[in-house]
């Protein structure tokens, strides 16, 4: 049985609508029931892209001179990738675009689902027990406003960024 609050599959042609995945995120998603073997594959063939950041970080560390080396804690880092960030965003997409799936309280849904992310930062803004940010409108319509503009983000993040690369 699985420690999650709540699980449910994501189907390949969802996650190629919203995301190219790098291979690691590929991996974390089949590992953590996020898809199917069938989904694997489709995705495999279709919105795999290659992991840019880390080979970016792996060009900027051989180009370091020697004055510039207390950057190569900051480029290390870059080495491993952030798997969880986009897998969070297609829950949370899965969720928002699907209110039925959950009884029509997708709200209780993303509350779920910051618990299973470990409660990351990037959801903080529209989890309804956490104060809004400063300058945030409270209430039902900040918090999806606010979601609403993390979904937009991530999609250019996870899927346009990407595609360009």
């Amino acid at each position: 049985m699985s420690d999650k609050l709540v699980q449910f599959h994501l189907p390949a042609s969802f996650i190629g609508s919203r995301a190219r995945l790098t291979p690691g995120e590929l991996q974390y998603g089949y590992r953590n029931d996020w898809l199917s073997a069938e989904d694997v594959v489709r995705i495999a063939t279709e919105y795999v892209v290659p992991e840019t950041d880390s080979l970016k970080a792996v060009e900027a560390l051989s180009l370091l001179l020697s004055d510039e080396l207390d950057r190569v804690p900051e480029l290390v880092e870059q080495l491993t990738a952030d798997v969880e960030s986009v897998w969070t965003y297609l829950a949370v997409a899965w969720v928002y675009e699907h209110p039925a799936d959950f009884d029509d309280n997708p709200i209780q849904a993303v509350e779920m689902l910051y618990a299973d992310f470990g409660c990351p930062a990037e959801m903080e803004p529209f989890v309804p027990f956490m104060p809004p940010p400063p300058g945030g409108k409270p209430g039902p319509e900040g918090l999806d406003e606010r979601l609403r503009s993390y979904l937009t983000e991530s999609w250019d993040r996870f899927k346009t960024a990407r595609i360009q690369d």
